[in-house]
């Protein structure tokens, strides 16, 4: 440890941009500072989702007017109806979450009067043509069928093969200890890789999955004590995918591929002595000619059990009331658990113990208890579950005498 220390303390750096010209990747088109590409033949909203989501992209997000207008301008005159990547969880517009992780709609929308409209679908597409050009429409994510409509952010010209939102990254399948690695990293003028949003994260899964299949995957983060965590290129500890309960060990890695524990695309602790492949991060176009800015350290707040909240987004955990202490008698919480459109929600009970018979955890697949009634649990039974689509709800009732620790459960992003 003492060696990290002394590591993270004295190394050098990059970065001064020899280019600020944005451009795009992948026969994207750059329009009003985003990369689009317009796929016209129609299909449902899912398929749509995971066409962007191969290519490192999300379906289009609409923020400005301008945004908007961009949306008519790829499409031409062709093309009439494009699924957008939005989800709305009700009627209600506030409640509409953007599939790039930014967040909902509260400070721009165009939906149509009287939409969105969840009894007609929870997916959102955009119409060119007609008395409703230009503005959202509420469509049914299963059956109708729409062009659509892929968004990366543009980046800056590189020769390098993995060039994303202004990076550079270049993917190591050689096993090596994290000091190594970065010192690695170093001699390409980078760090161990920083991951700073949900699109970036999106982006280096699907890569490290597609070259390497499941595998744990250095990142360029370390922590030197309970919720205080680093990133060694200075980055602000601004986004996390942490699985909280995986972090017993000082440096962190990413989990690449579906149905693991911990959840795919989370990070977890590791040892930063163990071998690994890693991935190097470097600001595109760039020169290694100036010292790396000081770290900023930002402490990730603890979660509450989160009994009867609002909807909670994927990354997270639940807990009964008062865990790891028994629960009360009559209890009643509602845990509305959710994730954006582009994934499932998996859950999994990290601890379990209820009164057997009588006081029990219901698992609806849905938003609402009047969806799908996957499972009902009592005892000591500890599952996993996966939703049908991007929402679950859970319940935990309690009778009025005899009581047991309750339970913690971990929700997360699952990609099929």
């Amino acid at each position: 440890m003492q060696l990290l220390l002394t590591f993270l303390f004295t190394y050098v750096s990059l970065v001064a941009s020899t280019s600020s010209t944005p451009v795009c990747t992948n026969g994207f088109t750059l329009i009003n500072n985003k990369c689009l590409k317009l796929f016209p033949d129609p299909v449902t909203h899912r398929v749509a989702e995971r066409t962007c989501m191969n290519l490192g992209a999300t379906l289009a997000t609409v923020k400005n007017a301008n945004d908007n207008q961009a949306i008519t301008t790829v499409a031409g005159s062709t093309t009439s109806l494009m699924w957008l990547g939005l989800y709305c969880f009700d009627n209600d517009d506030t409640k509409c979450i953007w599939d790039d992780g930014s967040g909902v709609t509260n400070k721009y929308n165009n939906f149509a009067n009287g939409f969105p409209l969840a009894i007609i679908g929870k997916c959102v597409y955009y119409t060119t043509q007609g008395v409703f050009a230009g503005q959202w429409l509420s469509g049914d994510c299963d059956t109708d069928l729409h062009a659509f409509v892929c968004e990366l952010p543009f980046t800056f010209a590189d020769t390098c093969d993995y060039n994303y939102d202004g990076n550079c990254y270049t993917f190591h399948n050689t096993l090596t200890p994290f000091v190594q690695a970065q010192q690695a990293c170093e001699q390409e003028c980078g760090n161990l890789v920083s991951i700073t949003s949900e699109m970036e994260n999106r982006y280096i899964a699907i890569i490290t999955n597609r070259l390497w299949g499941v595998f744990g995957i250095y990142l360029g983060a370390t922590w030197s004590m309970y919720d205080m965590f680093t990133w060694v290129d200075g980055s602000r500890w601004n986004y996390n995918r942490i699985d909280r309960s995986f972090i017993d060990r000082p440096c962190v890695a990413l989990l690449s591929g579906p149905g693991q524990t911990p959840s795919a695309d989370s990070w977890y602790g590791v040892s930063c002595t163990s071998a690994r492949y890693f991935i190097c991060k470097r600001p595109a176009g760039s020169q290694c000619n100036s010292p790396q800015p000081t770290v900023t350290v930002t402490p990730i707040s603890s979660s509450p059990s989160y009994c009867n909240s609002s909807m909670l987004l994927a990354p997270g955990v639940i807990t009964s009331p008062n865990f790891p202490n028994n629960y009360d008698n009559n209890v009643y919480c509602t845990y509305h658990l959710s994730t954006i459109g582009s994934y499932y929600i998996s859950l999994q009970f990290l601890a379990f113990s209820t009164e057997a018979d009588f006081d029990r955890v219901f698992v609806y697949d849905g938003d609402s208890t009047s969806n799908t009634l996957l499972a009902t649990y009592s005892g000591t039974s500890a599952p996993l579950l996966v939703s049908s689509g991007n929402s679950m709800t859970v319940v935990f009732k309690t009778d009025r005498s005899n009581v047991a620790q309750g339970f913690k459960a971990r929700f997360m992003s699952y990609a099929r």
